[in-house]
């Protein structure tokens, strides 16, 4: 895809992203429930890191805003940028329940890989724009500001090789900024396919309880949203997963924003996006995601996947799938999530020689 073809098309994503939200936020009810206090969790200790945050400006707005990470692992010129999915933050990557089967952050370092963890704009320690500005398209263009800083030395060593990992939206950023930048060398797709299944539509309307119903969330801004109580349990296979794992990510959920939940279907369906990346590509999914897999859409093999896939990722030679077996949609957080660390690091460690 040409910077000119790209930029039109980002034109026109954008038309439809005002059209498409201004629907939603019609269509979105005030609720309010009283919820227990967070179990605010620390990061795991068997990860050698630093903090660090990267000044970043939304693409629409001249407004400073701030994304704060954490740089984790040996010095090194390779390092792997980890991108939370929607209403989680970098908790996600480094799990604090039982991290030592949990955080993917873990073991990676533990392989000798070098990571960032970022919370997105909107979530964790990073700033809080309004919500109306912060698109899925603000995030792939603020992330391709952090890759930049991180060639740039600007953080540390400059490095000369970087992947992207995203989970869910943190997904769906990923390729939204490879696609649109190529200036990543890997990129690895976990949780996010074309191909919703209809319990997507579930999780879309449990996602949208105003975060000032929740204590540890009140303070977020107007248009900022989480789960419902209990809709998170819809993200695993229950009958793989241990119920503290569940327990401890409902308290631990973070936020996301209407423009964001808007923007989603504008890159979920469309391949357009996808095409335009020319790095390798690795697609993971939970063999059980109740979003992305289903009777229409079975995911029981990574050649399934693939072969369903193939024609949304023309601008590759490199496209790779896994499945995990028996998992659902968060396969950070399964019993045998270490099978999938496991593929995902040797997989960039080749990617990234």
């Amino acid at each position: 895809m040409s910077k000119m073809t790209s930029g039109k098309t980002d034109r026109r994503w954008a038309r439809a992203a005002r059209t498409v939200l201004a629907s939603t936020v019609t269509a979105t009810v005030a609720m309010t429930l009283s919820i227990g206090a967070s179990a605010s969790a620390a990061p795991s200790p068997a990860v050698p890191c630093k903090a660090v945050s990267f000044p970043v400006t939304l693409e629409h707005s001249p407004q400073r805003q701030t994304i704060a990470g954490r740089l984790c692992g040996p010095r090194s010129t390779k390092v792997s940028i980890l991108v939370p999915g929607y209403t989680y933050n970098s908790e996600y990557w480094d799990f604090g329940y039982r991290p030592e089967t949990h955080s993917y952050a873990r073991y990676a370092v533990a392989r000798g890989q070098t990571v960032l963890l970022i919370d997105r704009l909107g979530t964790g320690r990073s700033s809080k724009p309004d919500a109306l500005s912060l698109t899925l398209f603000e995030h792939a263009h603020t992330l391709h500001q952090v890759v930049q800083a991180l060639r740039t030395g600007r953080v540390g060593p400059a490095f000369t090789k970087v992947a992207v990992v995203g989970h869910s939206l943190g997904a769906a950023t990923a390729q939204t900024e490879a696609s649109r930048y190529r200036d990543v060398d890997a990129v690895l797709l976990s949780d996010w396919l074309h191909t919703p299944w209809t319990g997507t539509f579930d999780v879309v309307f449990g996602t949208n309880l105003p975060a000032s119903a929740v204590p540890w969330l009140a303070s977020r801004p107007a248009g900022y949203n989480t789960t419902f109580a209990g809709i998170r349990a819809s993200f695993y296979n229950l009958g793989n997963t241990d119920p503290r794992v569940v327990a401890h990510d409902e308290n631990t959920r973070d936020t996301g924003t209407l423009a964001e939940a808007a923007t989603i279907p504008l890159v979920t369906f469309n391949p357009a996006i996808t095409q335009g990346i020319t790095a390798p590509v690795l697609l993971a999914v939970g063999q059980y995601d109740s979003i992305f897999c289903g009777p229409l859409w079975p995911c029981d093999s990574a050649r399934t996947v693939v072969d369903r896939e193939r024609p949304n990722f023309t601008g590759t030679r490199d496209l790779t799938g896994y499945v995990l077996p028996n998992a659902g949609h968060n396969i950070n957080l399964h019993r045998n999530s270490q099978e999938w660390f496991a593929v995902a690091t040797r997989w960039v460690d080749d990617r990234l020689r």
